[in-house]
């Protein structure tokens, strides 16, 4: 075996040209059986291209193990055409109801319900001292969400970087990887805004490439300003203690940044 990459849930290793191994840090049966549920049922040639198949599950050194199908292509190099041609294929999925078994709770909630009280049991004290009027911004959130939702219902990916998308040579997408930190069934809305937020997180120029991808989307697929801050902001909440509990890293900076910021704040509470 040799590594071809790793991240926050774990390490993944080729195993032949048909099939990778990957080594879980923190996932239980129940979660990974889950999880093959959903790539079974997303793997119905919905999309152009590509996307994760779990073909067996086992442990090794206490660790689980996903056999899964191995995807070609080359990661780390889609555009932003590319990414929003993805969004478009995304969009127009349709639902897939194994998805809302994943990332956000619904417990009989409507789409923005769920994810406005998802939002609410994110709230850390810590994110609490680095956001204004963080309460009064997630209580807005309950209330703007399901008055911004654009009905529509697709499969949520939540992860859209250019580092979980696989490229041909002539730039187009072959795979869809990673899914399942933030998957979700929902308004295809959300997943623009995300998108749009994390495409160049940390670059020099990360604002403007976000605002650019906003206005993008806007025209693409007729969605409002006002319910892509408010999905922004929803994110924000939900995943500034993602990666550290105690908002020491960069995520948490950029996220309690962005509740800050004057675009995202009107969005909320005017």
């Amino acid at each position: 075996m040799h590594p071809l990459g790793s991240g926050m849930e774990g390490v993944v290793h080729a195993l032949d040209d048909t099939r990778v191994a990957k080594t879980w840090h923190h996932a239980s049966v129940p979660e990974l059986r889950r999880l093959a549920r959903f790539y079974d049922e997303l793997d119905t040639g919905r999309f152009s291209f590509a996307v994760p198949r779990i073909l067996d599950i086992t442990e090794q050194d206490r660790r689980l193990v996903t056999i899964e199908r191995r995807l070609t292509g080359t990661p780390g190099q889609a555009t932003a055409d590319t990414m929003l041609d993805i969004l478009a294929e995304l969009a127009a999925s349709g639902p897939v109801p194994t998805a809302r078994e994943l990332a956000v709770p619904f417990q009989g909630n409507t789409f923005p319900e769920a994810l406005a009280a998802h939002a609410a049991s994110r709230v850390t004290p810590v994110l609490r001292a680095a956001v204004d009027n963080l309460e009064t911004k997630v209580q807005a959130l309950r209330v703007r969400l399901p008055e911004r939702d654009t009905g529509r219902r697709s499969v949520i990916h939540g992860d859209l970087v250019p580092a979980n998308v696989l490229t041909d040579h002539a730039g187009r997408p072959t795979a869809v990887l990673d899914w399942g930190f933030l998957t979700t069934e929902g308004d295809p809305a959300f997943e623009a805004a995300v998108t749009a937020a994390i495409y160049d997180m940390y670059g020099p120029a990360a604002l403007e490439t976000e605002l650019d991808l906003l206005t993008r989307c806007e025209q693409r697929f007729g969605y409002d300003r006002t319910t892509l801050l408010l999905y922004r902001a929803a994110y924000s909440v939900i995943t500034a203690t993602a990666y550290d509990p105690t908002g020491q890293d960069g995520h948490f900076a950029w996220c309690a940044a962005a509740l800050n910021r004057p675009d995202v704040v009107q969005a909320l509470l005017f």
